[in-house]
């Protein structure tokens, strides 16, 4: 009798790729992180431990009283924004997941967004108009009788604090609301209905259940807020001087790579810091799940 041939079984299909396969895939990925980002840190490294001192560099960038003023006043700064920013954006967020009422839904999304719908230049621009000497602020409390001349508001840390922080709003509603959607809002009422008050009932169930989303919030708003440079230098000018304003003028004044490194190198180590202490105190897996 003649051989029956089997036709071989076609493989299934298969949720996951092979090593070549996925390789593949992400080689151009790699290949961008390569160029973009693996080669310009390491020649940020090269420039700023390189000539003319080595690791001598870092102790003639803290050596200037300008530099350390200047790390200072960006670390600071961009902490008192980063709490501004956090606590009225997690009332906007939780006000966002409770109310009812769609006008008021509506006008809070519409704060929110806005930031991200406008050009820096264009919001940086509203802020002057506002705080100049004669602008809608110092006019508005002139005629109030708040003042009797008008004050300066302008090129001060109020100014860059103002701006920086109606162009942060934004990173810290999303994930706070990203967060708040996942708590179960009767949690509240089944509080309530055991005798705890309102203020209780959201500080003992919903602050913890929102703990990661405050901190992930706090990690990016922080981490944004030190690498600042048009807000610091147009609504601040030399009252509240900014790492990132220092780094320009070390390039294309001084012409000191070196120190502009020193110092790019300093804002990754705060950076880096942060990002560990948020991890640290939430767990990396949570803190995941709360910036998505």
């Amino acid at each position: 009798m003649p051989r029956i041939r089997r036709r071989p079984r076609n493989k299934g299909w298969q949720s996951t790729f092979s090593g070549p396969v996925g390789l593949a895939l992400i080689a151009p990925f790699l290949a961008v992180a390569v160029v973009f980002i693996g080669y310009p840190f390491v020649e940020l490294l090269r420039t700023a431990f390189g000539e003319p001192n080595g690791l001598g560099n870092v102790g003639d960038f803290f050596d200037s009283p300008a530099a350390r003023k200047t790390l200072w006043t960006t670390c600071f700064t961009s902490l008192i924004v980063t709490v501004i920013v956090v606590v009225v954006g997690a009332v906007l967020a939780w006000s966002l997941r409770t109310t009812r009422s769609r006008l008021v839904r509506m006008v809070i999304a519409m704060a929110v967004f806005m930031p991200l719908w406008m050009g820096a230049v264009m919001k940086i621009y509203a802020f002057t108009v506002l705080f100049e000497r004669f602008g809608v602020v110092n006019r508005t409390l002139t005629w109030l009788g708040v003042i009797d001349e008008p004050m300066q508001l302008l090129r001060t840390q109020f100014a860059v604090v103002a701006g920086m922080t109606y162009q942060m709003l934004p990173y810290a509603v999303l994930p706070m609301y990203a967060v708040y959607v996942t708590i179960d809002l009767n949690l509240i009422q089944a509080s309530e209905s055991m005798g705890a008050s309102r203020i209780r009932a959201l500080r003992d169930v919903v602050a913890p259940l929102a703990l990661p989303g405050l901190l992930a919030s706090t990690v990016i708003v922080y981490v944004i807020c030190i690498g600042y440079y048009l807000t610091p230098v147009l609504l601040g000018g030399a009252t509240a001087p900014f790492t990132a304003s220092l780094i320009a003028d070390d390039i294309f004044n001084l012409f000191d790579p070196a120190q502009a490194a020193v110092a790019s190198v300093l804002l990754l180590v705060v950076a880096g810091l942060v990002i560990l202490i948020g991890w640290r105190l939430v767990g990396k897996e949570r803190m995941r799940r709360a910036l998505g």
